[in-house]
């Protein structure tokens, strides 16, 4: 899209020291200039491109008044290419010189979009690149709006998103429902996502959104360590369920696949001693080295079809806790919970606080404490971001006496 910028042309400088202000647009490598101001070069600030105030004991010399104007006009000029942009009108040397002349032209506003139309068509978007569990995890999101404008009576438009709506949606979760803070933090992050997709389709120019701000606290990385993984191997389980909920579990825990993909393993995802399998959340290739602990579950499992035993995601977290029970894993394990602005601890046996998800942790803590570098764990993740890896992340105590012993075993 154009952009305007401004400048002074000190070529053209007058007897008393003014040159005059450029308004300038940059079209095909040509460029349409407009004189709107004159300034001293001296007070002229090339970075902002706008004119710094005059130094204590000199005389006025109109920055307030030439500022304002200068910012009317880049206000016009970039809201007017937009609207052109979206018009799909054709932004020329002609055009340029009518537009510096004030002829400009004129659009009919494009028809205001219902915003749960909106939402619903967000929605439908996203079934298309998305991934199946962000899709549910969307819907959620806009049910759980739709309550809060039922319950609260505050009525959602594009035009009544601002701090008031806000803070009556910090209200509703974390007093009205009683919801973890770290929920009003993904309510936030899927809301803007949706509420920046419906800006560049023009059906709002509502910007205050951007301000609302609910950063994730990072809790607990709750995993289980080597030893407990071995205890939890190894126990002879009489239970049929249990002993497959056991193999399930800890085929994540050495894989570092999320639940979601372990239930989507069949034998065609094994080849050339690999498992290799496009993740569902993310659409990666990843490929995973198959070493004796895997095959071993595998082989107990010989199915022509499905390569492990299938669990609802509820059922599994179950039977993974009374497995760890049963097993003994019942280290007092640390536990943070954030409600409001406060943040409780408390200290849960381990087997309490295990889940599906904390496979997947236990694959990333144990394989960086037993050597792997972050390369390669991001490689058989799936994980691009380091900044996502390190929320799953726990150096162990040993690790680290380990690693500073033998930095400073000198001194």
């Amino acid at each position: 899209m154009a952009n305007i910028t401004f400048y002074i042309d000190k070529t053209n400088s007058d007897r008393e020291g003014f040159s005059p202000i450029k308004a300038n647009v940059t079209i095909d490598y040509k460029n349409v200039t407009k004189t709107v101001g004159r300034i001293k070069s001296k007070h002229w600030n090339k970075n902002k491109q706008r004119v710094s105030p005059p130094r204590q004991n000199e005389e006025d010399n109109g920055h307030i008044e030439i500022n304002i104007h200068l910012d009317k006009l880049k206000t016009d000029a970039t809201n007017y290419f937009r609207d052109c942009t979206f018009q799909n009108v054709p932004i020329t040397l002609s055009f340029l010189k009518d537009f510096f002349k004030g002829i400009v032209l004129k659009f009919t506003p494009p028809d205001k979009k219902d915003l749960w139309d909106a939402y619903e068509e967000f929605l439908k978007s996203g079934e298309i690149e998305r991934a199946v569990n962000t899709n549910k995890n969307r819907k959620t999101i806009k049910n759980y709006l739709k309550n809060f404008e039922t319950e609260t009576g505050y009525l959602m438009t594009f035009e009544s998103i601002d701090m008031i709506f806000f803070d009556q949606l910090k209200e509703y979760v974390l007093v009205t429902k009683s919801n973890g803070y770290n929920y009003l933090s993904s309510i936030n992050d899927k809301f803007k996502a949706f509420m920046s997709w419906s800006l560049e389709r023009d059906y709002h120019s509502n910007t205050i959104y951007k301000k609302f701000s609910a950063p994730e606290k990072e809790g607990s990385i709750i995993h289980l360590t080597i030893q407990e993984l071995q205890q939890l191997i190894n126990f002879p389980f009489e239970n049929n369920k249990l002993q497959k909920a056991r193999d399930f579990y800890c085929f994540g825990c050495m894989t570092g696949l999320r639940y979601c993909d372990l239930q989507r393993l069949t034998k065609d995802n094994i080849a050339d001693g690999m498992i290799k399998m496009t993740t569902q959340k993310t659409n990666r290739d990843v490929m995973i080295p198959l070493f004796p602990g895997i095959r071993t579950i595998i082989d107990r499992y010989p199915e022509p079809h499905k390569l492990l035993p299938k669990f609802s995601n509820q059922k599994l977290n179950v039977y993974i806790k009374e497995c760890c029970k049963k097993a003994g894993i019942n280290t007092p394990t640390e536990y943070k919970s954030f409600e409001k602005n406060v943040t409780r601890t408390e200290f849960k046996p381990k087997h309490e606080l295990i889940g599906t998800h904390t496979a997947r942790k236990t694959f990333i803590c144990l394989a960086y404490d037993r050597g792997i570098d972050i390369e390669m764990i991001k490689s058989i993740t799936g994980i691009t971001r380091e900044k996502t890896l390190r929320r799953y992340l726990h150096v162990s105590n040993d690790t680290k006496k380990e690693k500073l012993t033998k930095a400073f075993e000198n001194l």
